[in-house]
């Protein structure tokens, strides 16, 4: 009986602590506010992600049958994405899908194929998909408001270097050295 009783308790709570809430803040109508998801590891090494590529053209439209109720109406309304993110842990511990529309300068951001943020497309994702993931990268939390981002770009020799400096996904300054 007791084994009984302490499988039960294993089972609900183990349940409980699964499904982890997708927002995490509400306004004060009770709906959630969406917050753009970060990632966890933004740099380029050979542990964790041996390519370099950070988002990929999307060359289809894929089955519609598989997409969730959220990603249809995105479709249906702007079409299929230009590009598509490859999925990343972001620092929240979300597995995070980014949909990306060039020419109208959108993002969408989906975990567990829900929409989790919308927004407009900043310098940092435009550098992420031109160049994919940085070589090296420095973040700096610099309080509640500002997320401060260094990305350096080597080339193969180390002959050239591209810089770029970004707060809040703004594009601060570019250095290039040759």
């Amino acid at each position: 009986m007791i084994m009984i009783g302490a499988c039960c308790l294993v089972m609900l709570g183990g349940c409980s602590l699964s499904s982890k809430p997708l927002f995490y803040k509400y306004d004060a109508e009770e709906k959630p506010v969406m917050n753009k998801r970060f990632r966890r590891h933004a740099v380029r090494d050979f542990k964790a992600r041996f390519r370099k590529q950070a988002y990929k053209k999307n060359n289809t439209t894929g089955p519609h049958f598989l997409l969730s109720r959220d990603q249809k109406a995105i479709k249906e309304k702007y079409g299929p994405p230009d590009y598509i993110s490859i999925t990343f842990l972001s620092l929240d511990k979300d597995y995070v899908k980014e949909w990306i529309y060039w020419k109208k300068g959108l993002m969408f951001q989906f975990v567990q194929r829900k929409l989790v943020y919308e927004g407009s497309l900043t310098d940092k994702e435009r550098i992420l998909v031109q160049y994919g993931y940085p070589d090296d990268a420095q973040f700096y939390q610099t309080g509640d408001e500002y997320v401060r981002e260094n990305y350096y770009y080597y080339s193969l020799y180390g002959l050239t270097s591209k810089s770029y400096f970004f707060i809040n996904g703004k594009c601060m300054s570019k250095i290039v050295l040759q």
